[in-house]
Order: structure tokens, then sequence, then C-alpha cells
């Protein structure tokens, strides 16, 4: 059994006080059944724990050893084989809760493909530093009209163009009430660039008082004014937008698990995740806009159809981890999806079948690369899929003060797509 700090646990939680605290109760419960050796307790504790929080390292871990101390062979490897997709840093193999399934063929398997998950894959290619050090962006996106790359900014809460040819960076928009910068989406005149935001402890000049607060913002691009703000009580997190048929607005929420959207300047909710989702982030349209695809951090990806406004959770292939998925983009009935919530950070191509409501296959772009660190969102220009290889989140102490030691300037990576 791997223990974890639960003050840990319930910050990683990003749920409600009375949720956390079930939980919490729960977790105390399943350490004190796995002490007394109470192990069918302890597999009864930590199933519902996995099914309140699908993917947490610890609850995932504790999970495959109540399995293996049950004599459950099957459901313990079939457990670790997911721990080891979307964390191959535990040593596992070390813990005699596993003793019964160490000689097993299958038990070895699972240890050769915590090791194959070390191997370096490196498809996408550096195209450019920034010239801004301390920018930490976030989201990019390409203005065809006037040839400008933007970028967003969490720590400067701004938007800069850059030079894709040498990364000169210059300020685009900057305003003193806007918050921490992330997805970037023009309409398609290339009239109006709708922004998402959100506070962060990580930007400058935060105080807790933003604690929670999240806005999208419809910037003019002629005047590079802001015209109008959309917000919403409570707390939320804005991720990623993206537009639809008519420019209709689209905005997830990874603070609360709701999709919304702006039509005719008005912000509404448009699907509910909040029975079945965790953490909203990527979206994505199919070509013709019928389908609307969006990544949950924790569970993986959902397909909506626009019509119906039902939603469909793909199945992903065994030896593929759902789990962490930031940026989510649409190419060739294939998504390229960001998974930055994984150990080694990759880039997966997952192919559709022509129903685009399962993954027919899957193809690692890049794999344990270590000029990663944490990126984040991405756009498709011209066949190639851009994003920025690092955003310096581990360079934050727990008050969000940059060690700018720890910070390099920003690189703009791209993959030409197939």
């Amino acid at each position: 059994m791997k223990y974890w700090n639960l003050f840990l646990i319930l910050v990683m939680l990003n749920a409600t006080f009375s949720a956390a605290q079930t939980q919490s109760e729960i977790y105390n419960s399943s350490v004190k059944a796995y002490e007394s050796k109470d192990y069918k307790t302890f597999l009864q504790l930590t199933r519902k724990l996995d099914s309140l929080r699908p993917f947490h390292p610890t609850y995932t871990y504790n999970l495959a050893s109540a399995y293996a101390l049950n004599d459950n062979t099957e459901n313990a490897l079939i457990t670790l084989q997911k721990m080891v997709l979307m964390n191959n840093t535990i040593d596992f193999e070390k813990d005699d809760d596993f003793k019964s399934l160490k000689e097993t063929e299958e038990f070895k398997s699972v240890v050769a493909l915590k090791n194959t998950q070390n191997d370096v894959i490196a498809t996408s290619n550096p195209i450019i530093t920034l010239s801004e050090k301390e920018l930490h962006p976030e989201g990019l996106t390409y203005l065809g009209k006037s040839k400008t790359w933007l970028a967003s900014s969490i720590r400067k809460r701004k938007i800069v163009a850059f030079d894709i040819k040498t990364g000169q960076c210059r300020d685009w928009l900057i305003d003193n009430k806007m918050l921490a910068v992330l997805a970037l989406k023009a309409d398609s005149k290339e009239e109006f660039l709708w922004v998402a935001t959100a506070a962060f402890p990580e930007m400058e000049n935060f105080n807790k008082s933003m604690t929670g607060e999240a806005e999208v913002l419809k910037v003019s691009i002629k005047t590079k004014q802001i015209v109008n703000r959309f917000a919403i009580p409570g707390n939320h997190v804005f991720g990623d937008l993206i537009l639809g048929n008519n420019d209709v607005v689209y905005v997830s929420d990874s603070g609360k698990p709701i999709l919304y959207k702006i039509e005719n300047d008005v912000l509404t909710e448009f699907v509910s995740f909040e029975k079945d989702g965790f953490n909203l982030q990527g979206l994505a349209f199919n070509n013709n806009q019928s389908k609307l695809f969006i990544a949950d951090y924790l569970k993986g990806v959902a397909v909506i159809d626009m019509q119906t406004k039902t939603k469909t959770w793909l199945t992903f292939p065994k030896n593929i981890a759902s789990k962490g998925i930031d940026g989510l983009v649409f190419y060739n009935n294939t998504l390229i999806a960001i998974q930055n919530g994984v150990k080694p950070i990759r880039i997966t191509a997952l192919k559709l079948n022509s129903e685009q409501n399962q993954i027919s296959s899957f193809k690692i772009l890049d794999n344990n690369r270590p000029e990663f660190d944490e990126p984040a969102l991405a756009t498709v220009v011209g066949g190639k899929v851009y994003f920025f290889a690092n955003c310096p989140w581990k360079a934050y102490d727990k008050n969000g003060v940059l060690d700018v030691n720890k910070v390099s300037n920003p690189i703009l990576f791209s993959c030409k797509l197939n």
C-alpha cells in the first residue's frame, strides 16, 4: 500500500468541501483497515475512493494493492497496468503487497511496460524561443489575415504577439483588470478575439480575494480593446474555448465541470458534467462541427452531439492512459492530445472510428522529451500542430512566487500531421 499526504489528496481533488470530507473519511478508514489486515474492507473502501476520484495516484495504487491482497490477480494486474501508464515512477515491484504476483509472466509484463515508458519518442521539433523569459505562456493562436502569432500569459496577465522567425515578443493587449490568460481564439472574420482567463496565485498581483474568479473576454482585434466581459459567480477556471457555427463560443470550466456557451453576447450553460465529469480542459470540433470533443483531466475524452447535446465517453485502448489530457485539437479524424498529467509527459494521436464515437488506434508522437515541462494548449496551422513545450508551473513555490533561476525562455514546438 502507498501512503499519501492527506492534505495533498484534498488539494488535488478540486471538489467541494463536503465531498472532500467524505473522501478523507473513507481514505482514513481504508488506512485503518489495511493496518489491521482487514483486506476485504480495505478493498471495498479503495474501490469506493477510485469511483469518487478515478486515476488518483494513491487511490489507484492502493486499489491494485487491495486486489492483490484479496487474491484477485486479474484485477490487480489490470489496475497496476493502468497505474504504470499514468505514472511509471512508482516502485511497485518492491512492495510485498504484490508478492503473490511477482513470479507471474503478467506481472513481469507490467514491469517491462513500466520500463518502456521511459523510451524517448521525438516527432515534434523546436521552432523558436520567445524573448520574454517570464511570460509563462499557456495558449496560442494565429491570425491569418494579419499574419500575427499571439501567445497568452499566465504570469504577466497579458497577450503578446511574437515573431515566428525570431521569437521577439511585443505586448498586444494589457489590461489591469485582466486575470491570467489561457486560451485564445478568433472568430471566423477575425473581427474579435475571444480570451479565456482565470485567477491563479502564480499570476502577478494576485490576492486571495480573487480566488475562483474567471472571465471570458471579447476583444476587438482592430482596436485591441476589450468590448465585453463574461463571468459567473462562484469558483471557476475557464481553461479553454472554441468557436462553432455562427461564431458561438463554447467554454470549458475546470473549476466546476460545466460546458458553457456564449451566443449573441449571452453566457449560458450548455452541457453539465457535474454527475460524470471532474476537470474539463481542451475542446475540439470535428470538421463539420456536428460533434464537440472535450477533455476531462481525470477521466479522458467525451464527445457531444451538437444537435441532441448528448455526450458519450470515448473508450481508450487498454495500453494507453486516458488521464492527464490538457490541450486537444482535431485533425484528419484524429484527436491530438497533450497529456501533461502523466509521467512521462506525452503527446498522443488518437485515431477515431468512422462514427467518431470510439478510438480505433493511437500513436505516441512525443514521449519523455527532456525539453517538455507541462506543455498545455495547442493550435493547428497549415497541417502542423503548434504548442509551447515548457510552462514553468514547477518553478513557483506554494505561495505562487516564481524562482526565475528555474525558468527557461518559452520554446515553441511544432509537429507535422500526416
